[in-house]
């Protein structure tokens, strides 16, 4: 499988430092490499935000590089994500994003989990304006 295939972005709990860090990405993930995608990123008040990737805003974090497929693959369990379920079951999807530096330029593809409009609904979420959800 090819390595680009297993690199994704995260913005929340996944981060450095984030709660999930330790079980899901530390010794797992060879690279973390500072971020950001356009889009809207939401706190859900739950203890993790949610991304929709449209508009013109930047939101911040770090493009992961997993070492195995199968480390990779487990964010999706975390995610509440099954490929061939209905996005209405599913709390967010997974879909391929171009990624910047800090300065704007392109520095690639990788993927990321946007919310669902049923996760969205379910929860009072609040706008986060700077794009930045604290690790």
């Amino acid at each position: 499988m090819e390595n680009r295939t297993q690199k994704v972005f995260v913005y929340g709990t996944l981060k450095p430092g984030g709660s999930y860090w330790p079980q899901f990405c530390e010794g797992k993930v060879g690279l973390a490499t500072p971020a950001k995608i356009r889009g809207e990123l939401y706190d859900l008040h739950v203890g993790y935000p949610g991304v929709f990737l449209r508009g013109e805003q930047w939101v911040q974090g770090y493009v992961l590089s997993f070492t195995r497929p199968a480390d990779f693959f487990q964010l999706d369990v975390l995610e509440g994500f099954k490929p061939n379920r209905s996005n209405q079951l599913n709390e967010y999807v997974r879909v391929r994003v171009d990624y910047f530096n800090e300065h704007g330029v392109s520095l690639g593809e990788a993927w990321a989990y946007e919310m669902t409009q049923a996760t969205f609904e379910r929860f009072s979420s609040t706008r986060i304006e700077n794009g930045n959800w604290p690790a």
